[in-house]
């Protein structure tokens, strides 16, 4: 198998136990041994302990990182800082809503009371009026003849002028419940105000800290339970919400008897909010996470609870009945005996199901047991998201570390989500303080074991290396960045590619330096470099081509931040074993035809390599054989021929450029291994190695 012919390259196969690294063959003659490191002519292989930790290791190493203690004050600032928010919350709403509401309601009421006794009582009649009416009448009723004048109106009597009154029915229903209202919401203010002069005397004397401070304290509570102040309490509000329904049936009582379209249209709003108060009431009772708990509603559950528990009191009573009728039965082989096992089962079914019937706050204990590692992560998120004190973030650190790894990365995604929203989509402004998160994030994710990563935990790691802060804004100069990023870096995943990508944006970084000239850091790049190498991955034979070429840049910038940090003298031989063994890999895929096809990306790929290499030269001449040199000024020559046929307009100049500042070079390397100066400003400028590698990433 070929580059040409799949997109992932042939590999050839190591002896087991050693450290493998490959590169793309064809089915030429090899020009390298793949997988081992040969110390010598005669090809000794050398065999070490390299490797990078597995995801177990990692939640080991994640969950010794801090100690308990840590993690206890970790929890324990979240909750206090989540307890405070509530509590103000809470606070703030009950004082909006207790603004004198029962004085406020018994005002209202009045003003219509006041209107509506009136219906109770007759029209006030003036008897000179009584009078004057009756003389009209009567003139009114005169008839007249020759002989006489007639009057056929009665004459007016004591009962004409102050006669008899019957108060209408709706009248009557009108004021029953609207002095009803009034007396509940006056009952619920008087009451309120007497709880308020018990509490009052209740925090008398019990300020200090002291045994006798709190023993009176102590038996304060104890009398408030004993007397049932909490009972008293609770019918303050039901009190008032009994007011509201009489005065509004009252209201529409009364507006049905004055015009029908405008006690229509009452009554729809009426209607509408009696059933918002019932859905409120009953959605407690059905659902336990809902939050519209009230007396009212913990009075309908305490009655239906009493309710099922006697039905099925019944249905144990009669389960028993049954099996006592069929327990001799049980032995017995045909219908008699599968009866007696049935009755068995339902007795068994309706003792097991008398326990199943949690209390009121029973309920909520259980459902908070099964969502506990939710509302652990919501408590870590809300104490940064309703504070945003910076100061917390080294707090949640333990925290995310004590959590499964879904609800670890979903607490660190609120958090920065909610700084994304607070500062926006700056990158820099949004990471301050924050970068190390991120890398915790990523370890996290890396414990995952390989069977469960599935395509949800690949989108979550890409989101995690999306907000990654760049090279240079990093701040956290733990090698445990490097090695978490090179661990996700072997695989061909499209996130494991991005963790490649990053890792080689920071080699290329020189403010990242420090970090990556530890042990621990040059050791997992290596690693991790070797093993793509062997396996590029990739979809189409140009993507592996660049992934393997970067691999071969990334070991041997491994290699050039060795030889300026304090590695040991073992760490140096084992490095420069396995950069000769790269770069005799990468000597004999040169030699092959497999470059030819993609040769842009060979051109772009050596603008980043053979810099490196005329460096790599001055610390070390025996890294760099002369064969190699001849092979790159080789493929350089073909590549310059071929350059007409890979690019054309304003790429070829760009393609052209390249090739020419390559082709310097590859002389400045030539001169180096020659033993002659080199212009170092010249040739080999920073900026242009940077032009390169980004326009090879590309």
């Amino acid at each position: 198998m070929t580059l040409g012919q799949s997109a992932t390259p042939a590999l050839v196969d190591a002896p087991a136990n050693t450290p493998v690294m490959a590169v793309p063959m064809s089915q030429e003659p090899s020009y390298g041994s793949v997988g081992t490191t040969d110390t010598s002519a005669t090809g000794t292989i050398v065999e070490d302990a390299w490797r990078l930790p597995t995801n177990d290791e990692l939640r080991e190493e994640l969950l010794q990182r801090y100690s308990e203690s840590e993690k206890t004050a970790a929890w324990a600032r979240s909750a206090e800082i989540v307890k405070t928010y509530n509590d103000e919350l809470v606070t703030r709403w009950k004082e909006e809503m207790d603004t004198l509401l029962a004085g406020l309601f018994s005002a209202v009421l009045t003003a219509f009371n006041v209107q509506s006794y009136q219906l109770l009582q007759p029209e006030p009649t003036d008897p000179t009026l009584a009078v004057m009416r009756q003389i009209s009448a009567q003139l009114s009723s005169f008839s007249v003849n020759p002989a006489f004048v007639n009057s056929t109106q009665h004459p007016l009597t004591d009962n004409d002028i102050n006669p008899s009154f019957h108060a209408p029915s709706s009248a009557v229903w009108i004021n029953a419940l609207w002095f009803s209202s009034l007396i509940c919401s006056l009952a619920s203010a008087s009451i309120a105000l007497l709880v308020k002069q018990w509490l009052h005397e209740l925090s008398i004397g019990v300020s200090g800290t002291s045994r006798e401070s709190a023993r009176i304290r102590q038996y304060r509570l104890n009398s408030l339970k004993r007397w049932r102040v909490g009972s008293i309490v609770i019918i303050i509000p039901i009190l008032l919400q009994l007011a509201l329904f009489l005065f509004l049936v009252g209201l529409v009582m009364l507006l049905w008897t004055l015009h029908g379209t405008v006690a229509a249209v009452a009554s729809s709003l009426v209607g509408t909010l009696f059933v918002f108060i019932a859905v409120t009431t009953l959605l407690p009772v059905v659902r336990v996470d809902c939050c519209y708990r009230s007396p009212q509603a913990l009075g309908i559950f305490m009655a239906i609870r009493e309710v099922r528990k006697a039905a099925r009191a019944l249905r144990v009573s009669l389960a028993e009945w049954a099996w006592s009728l069929t327990k001799p039965w049980k032995r017995s082989a045909g219908l008699l005996g599968k009866a007696a096992e049935l009755a068995w089962r339902v007795y068994v079914g309706a003792c097991i199901s008398m326990k199943d019937l949690p209390s009121w706050h029973g309920r909520e204990q259980i459902d908070v047991a099964k969502g506990m590692h939710v509302l652990d992560r919501d408590q870590a998120s809300m104490a940064y998201t309703t504070t945003f004190d910076s100061k917390y973030l080294d707090t949640v650190r333990p925290v995310l570390a004590d959590l499964p790894w879904e609800h670890a990365v979903a607490c660190y995604e609120d958090i920065f989500h909610a700084r994304t929203r607070l500062w926006g989509t700056s990158a820099a402004r949004t990471q301050d303080r924050f970068s190390r998160h991120s890398f915790d994030a990523l370890q996290v994710l890396l414990t995952v074991s390989s069977d469960e990563r599935d395509e949800e935990w690949q989108g979550t790691v890409t989101r995690v290396l999306n907000n990654l802060p760049p090279p240079s804004d990093t701040s956290d100069s733990d090698e445990n960045v490097l090695r978490n990023l090179a661990v996700l870096a072997k695989d061909n995943s499209p996130c494991a590619d991005k963790a490649f990508l990053r890792i080689i944006m920071h080699l290329r970084d020189y403010e990242t330096r420090e970090v990556f000239e530890s042990r621990e850091g040059i050791r997992a790049v290596m690693i991790m470099s070797e093993w793509r190498a062997r396996f590029p991955g990739g979809t189409d034979i140009s993507t592996t081509l660049r992934h393997y070429l970067q691999s071969i840049e990334s070991v041997v910038r491994c290699a050039l931040r060795s030889m300026s940090s304090d590695l040991s003298a073992d760490d140096r031989q084992s490095i420069r074993t396995r950069v000769q063994s790269t770069l005799s890999a990468f000597r004999g895929f040169l030699r092959t035809s497999l470059w030819k096809e993609p040769s842009l990306y060979i051109c772009l790929g050596l603008s980043n390599i053979v810099p490196l290499l005329v460096d790599l030269v001055r610390h070390d001449r025996g890294l760099v054989t002369e064969e190699l040199a001849e092979t790159l000024d080789h493929v350089w020559s073909a590549i310059r021929e071929d350059a007409q046929d890979v690019a054309d307009g304003e790429r070829l100049r760009r393609v052209q450029a390249y090739i020419d500042w390559t082709g310097e070079v590859l002389e400045a390397l030539k001169a180096v291994m020659d033993g002659r100066p080199v212009d170092a400003g010249g040739v080999l400028a920073s900026d242009e190695i940077t032009l390169a590698a980004r326009f090879c990433d590309s």
